[in-house]
């Protein structure tokens, strides 16, 4: 236990060190990411080495302010942490924070199901690859000199997706319907997609998801909700993350409703 002090001390030099090299090498912004992820883990690991040491020789740390320093600098943030991250794991282990008296229910076959995520797919699709796209429905008819005319709409106005991807398919991942069963409401959706700046200049396949709320007769048909997950590599992570912010996070910490509760989706109407 001779050169525990500087064990100590040595962990925290280095947290520091990696902190400025991520300064040093900051590309398009990620520095600041980087630094706060390495002080939390620099702090929990001194955190709990200070308590570590404290415990193993107390008589010998408990008169020693520099023990006390440590113990003070990096408690806050470690604390904060450790509650988050207990916090974390504990929403990983439940499908949803969502009251039970208001968790959705609604049950549509499965047939039904499976033709309406393929129809969605399809119409998500087309406001994609289409630069103009028509609505041929009499609710979007005009009449100009005595002609009928079905409307246009731009992409950028018909969709809210990126533009700068090269888009390779569209899965509906979820879908929420209206209390008799009948109209679509609410989903999640996940797009596969080529990212030139993925692994650039090689570029990459990246898959991100959003949530939307749906409504067939309007001119945007998706209203696209403002979390969404991005980065993903395959489809499964993708598809976990985006639930576990719907079904889960929404609820707990954004004082928000989860999409899976009822009065979310009975907003929607």
């Amino acid at each position: 236990m001779k050169h525990d002090i500087k064990i100590l001390y040595g962990i925290l030099i280095i947290g520091v060190l990696v902190s400025v090299f991520h300064i040093l090498n900051d590309q398009g912004g990620s520095a600041l990411g980087n630094i706060i992820d390495t002080l939390t883990i620099t702090s929990i690991i001194l955190f709990l080495s200070t308590i570590l040491f404290i415990f193993l020789s107390f008589k010998k740390h408990i008169r020693k302010i520099s023990i006390w320093f440590l113990l003070i600098l990096s408690c806050p943030l470690a604390l904060m942490s450790m509650t988050h991250m207990t916090k974390e794991l504990s929403l990983r282990l439940i499908e949803t924070t969502t009251p039970d008296k208001f968790a959705y229910n609604v049950k549509v076959t499965t047939d039904k199901y499976e033709r309406d995520k393929i129809q969605l797919q399809n119409l998500v699709d087309s406001l994609i690859k289409v630069k103009t796209v028509q609505r041929p429905s009499e609710l979007t008819l005009k009449y100009f000199e005595g002609k009928t005319y079905n409307d246009s709409i731009e992409r950028d106005w018909a969709i809210d997706l990126p533009i700068g991807l090269e888009y390779k398919e569209s899965i509906i991942d979820t879908l929420f319907y209206s209390e008799n069963g009948n109209e679509i409401v609410a989903g999640l959706l996940i797009n596969k997609a080529f990212n030139k700046y993925i692994d650039y200049p090689n570029g990459g396949i990246e898959y991100f998801g959003k949530g939307f709320e749906f409504d067939q007769k309007n001119w945007k048909p998706f209203k696209m909700l403002k979390y969404s997950v991005t980065g993903y590599d395959n489809y499964k992570e993708c598809s976990e993350r985006l639930r576990y912010y719907y079904f889960k996070k929404i609820g707990t910490y954004e004082n928000e409703l989860n999409m899976n509760d009822t009065r979310f989706l009975n907003k929607i109407k």
